[in-house]
This record gives C-alpha cells, sequence and structure tokens, in this order.
C-alpha cells in the first residue's frame, strides 16, 4: 500500500502541469461555493435563531382619530385630553370583552415586522457612573403583550407571570446579538436601572427573555428593553396587538364589522384590521423573493459544478483505461484501483482547498467585500467546509461510474484499444 502511495505522488508529478491546471479550477470552483454559501448565510442566518414571539392568530388594529371637519367630530374642549382617555380605553375594553379574544395590549414599537427601532441604553443605578449600559431596542407594551406574543422566558416563566412582573412596572431584558459595547442582560437582572434617555424613569429589571426580533431574517446588533405602559392610562399610543383564540380569526373579523361600538367611541376609533402573519408577508416579501432567488442560483450552480466535474474525470479516467488494465493484470484490485483514482482526485482537492483559503481569509477578514465582512472568521470556516464537502462529493461521484466502467473492461480489449 505505501509503494502505491509513493508510485501515485510520483505519476502526479509527472503529470504535474495538467494537475496544475485542475488545482486552480478546483480553487476557483470552491471559492465560488464559498463566497455563495457565505452571501446565502447572510441573508438568511436568523431563521436559525428564536424569533421571540408567536405571530399565529396574533392581529393588529390602528387608533385614529376623526378629522375636525368630520359630521361625527365631537368638541372635547377643555376636556380632551381626559375624554380621548375614556375614548382608547373604551375602545381597548371592547376588544377585551370580545368572546373571539385571548388577551389584548397597547403597544409603541412592539408590533414586530414594523422594522422600526427605538435606540437607547439603561443603566444600573447602584453603578457609580455607570458609562457602559444595556444597549436595546425599547419596546413598550401594557403588561398583556407577554400574553399576546408568547414572549419566551430564560427562567421558565410562563406568559401570565411575564404579564405580572410588568404590571409591576418592572422591566424585562432580552440576550443581545454583536454589540461587545454593552452589559450582559444578566448584569442587568435584578438591578435598578435608570431610561438613559429619561434619568427620572427608575426601574428594576426582574427577567431576560428571548430577544423579540424585527424580522425572521435579520439578527439584531443588540438587545430588547420592554418597558411597561400602564393599562389604565397608556397615554398617545396608537397601537393595539391582540391574539385570538385558536381559529377565531375570521369569527372575530366578522364580530368587528358588525359592531360599531367595537369600531369607534366619539372622536377615536379602529381601523386597520391585520393579521401578523399578513403583515410578515408584505414586509418580508421582497426578502423571501431574495433567499428564494439565491437558493435557485446556488442550485443551479451547483448542479453546474457537478457536471464540470463529471466531465473531467470521466476524461481522466478514460485516458488511463489501458492502465487500469494494466494493474488489474499485475494483480490488483478493483478496490485497490478505485482508491488509488479516488486518492489522486482528493489529493488534487486538499491542494484546492490550500490556496482557496489563501485567497478567501484575507478577503473575508479584511473586509474587501462588503457582504463578506463577517464580525468573525467562524461563517468563513464553516462555509469552507461545507464547500469542501460539496466538491469531495463531487468528484466521488465524478469518479466512482466512469472508474466502474473502466475497471469492468477486459485488460486484453483495453490493451487492444490502446
Amino acid at each position: 500500500m505505501k509503494g502505491m502511495k509513493r508510485i501515485l505522488i510520483k505519476q502526479m508529478r509527472n503529470e504535474w502541469r495538467d494537475n496544475l491546471w485542475l488545482v486552480l479550477a478546483l480553487s476557483i470552483v470552491l471559492i465560488a461555493i464559498w463566497i455563495l454559501s457565505l452571501v446565502l448565510w447572510g441573508e438568511i442566518e436568523g431563521i436559525v435563531e428564536p424569533l421571540g414571539f408567536d405571530s399565529e392568530d396574533v392581529y393588529t388594529l390602528k387608533v385614529e382619530s376623526l378629522p375636525g371637519e368630520s359630521p361625527e367630530y365631537v368638541d372635547y374642549g377643555e376636556e380632551r385630553i381626559a375624554m380621548e382617555k375614556e375614548d382608547r380605553l373604551a375602545l381597548m375594553r371592547q376588544i377585551r370583552q370580545s368572546p373571539n379574544v385571548e388577551a389584548a395590549a397597547w403597544s409603541q414599537n412592539f408590533i414586530p415586522y414594523d422594522l422600526s427601532y427605538w435606540g437607547s441604553a439603561i443603566y444600573l443605578i447602584d453603578e457609580e457612573k455607570d458609562s457602559i449600559g444595556y444597549m436595546g431596542n425599547f419596546r413598550r407594551g401594557s403588561p398583556d403583550i407577554a400574553r399576546v406574543l408568547n414572549l419566551k422566558s430564560h427562567s421558565g416563566k410562563t406568559p401570565q407571570q411575564l404579564a405580572g412582573i410588568l404590571s409591576k412596572g418592572e422591566l424585562l431584558v432580552s440576550t443581545t446579538y454583536r454589540n461587545e459595547n454593552t452589559r450582559s442582560p444578566e448584569e442587568m437582572l435584578g438591578r435598578n436601572v435608570i431610561d438613559g434617555g429619561d434619568s427620572l424613569s427608575r426601574y428594576r429589571v426582574a427577567d431576560i427573555i428571548d430577544n423579540v426580533r424585527r424580522s425572521d431574517y435579520e439578527i439584531p446588533w443588540g438587545g430588547v428593553v420592554v418597558i411597561p405602559i400602564d393599562d389604565d392610562d397608556p397615554g398617545d399610543v396608537w397601537d393595539i396587538i391582540f391574539r385570538v383564540k385558536p381559529g377565531k380569526g375570521a369569527a372575530f373579523a366578522e364580530e368587528f364589522d358588525n359592531t360599531p361600538a367595537m369600531q369607534q367611541h366619539r372622536n377615536l376609533y379602529l381601523s386597520r384590521l391585520t393579521k401578523l402573519t399578513d403583515r410578515r408577508n408584505k414586509t418580508l416579501g421582497e426578502a423571501d423573493s431574495t433567499v428564494r432567488s439565491s437558493v435557485g442560483i446556488m442550485l443551479v450552480f451547483l448542479v453546474v459544478i457537478l457536471l464540470g466535474l463529471l466531465g473531467t474525470f470521466w476524461f481522466r479516467v478514460q485516458q488511463r483505461v489501458s492502465e487500469i488494465a494494466i494493474r488489474k493484470v499485475c494483480g490488483a484490485s478493483r478496490g485497490d484501483v478505485f482508491r488509488r483514482i479516488l486518492s489522486e482526485g482528493l489529493i488534487l482537492l486538499v491542494m484546492a482547498v490550500v490556496v482557496a483559503f489563501a485567497v478567501a481569509v484575507p478577503l473575508v477578514k479584511y473586509g474587501k467585500i462588503e457582504a463578506l465582512a463577517w464580525h468573525t472568521l467562524t461563517p468563513l470556516f464553516v462555509a469552507g467546509a461545507v464547500a469542501t464537502v460539496i466538491v469531495a462529493i463531487g468528484i466521488i461521484l465524478s469518479v466512482g461510474y466512469p472508474a466502474w466502467r473502466a475497471m469492468r473492461i477486459e485488460p486484453a480489449v483495453a490493451v487492444k484499444e490502446e
């Protein structure tokens, strides 16, 4: 066996010109698969992370105000603030009293898929001159927001228990991503904090939840801070988000259309009844199309590569039919011949991997290509391993069939044809 390996290496050295071009071709193929894999992973990497909420059976409504020239408009006079508050609470009561509704909450920047970001930070009160703080997307909601979105607690608390935390005026913080210039959620847990944008607002961080992300694909750069809205005094909040009982979405929509009291109370009215999954499809429709196109391009590219490898190695094996016959005459088994041919292809692949790494690593490390400017080199090595496995499988398939056919030819026939 060792003798065969030495002979193989010697043979490959003698054919170095042909092998050099094949190594370069394999290197280009590896780099191409590498780059396409990284770009595709950059588009879809978020799908492996938890969304942080459950969108099924969730709907949204918009609180709007009649214009002053409307014949239904009521002049509130000096009582405008108090009466608008009554209007809001009346509309929310109607939603919550529906037999089709499981939970409803006020929302300010808490509706998923709106892609908004209200960035700020909370800082530890008992930490002298805390200049780091915890950075996150500030999402405000009344306590039942935890039940509406089924927020996921890291300590095992139920959404009902999380709602209880928010009803006490305490905060929730989430896991963080890709932001080293922030405190971890664990550092904030159980501590008293202030809002960086409003130093008079003081809270206690009571639990850690999954990051409530803005979309299925995006990996957020920071965390989330859940700040409670007073259910009895929501202020100038214009969004309601609610969960219907399983399978009751159509029933609620019919009820809403046929119940004027549910739609309007004096100057305020509810509109834009939207299912959260429909909002998701509308917001991410273009991203979905891009991902489908990228996957399609990747698959076509891989098929082309496989056909190219098949043609290349088929030709190489066909050139060696007489050599295979002579080796069989000299006592080599079919397994010996197959391993020799396969070993040659894999040795060339190893050389190509070295060349591809030498080219690809600097591209990613120094960010020469924006799509490849990853924060760590881990995706590069993972994509490189995937590319190597794909090409290795292609070589095995490309070598296997023509080698099997060549080994079936009788030695006398093979030498005669040569």
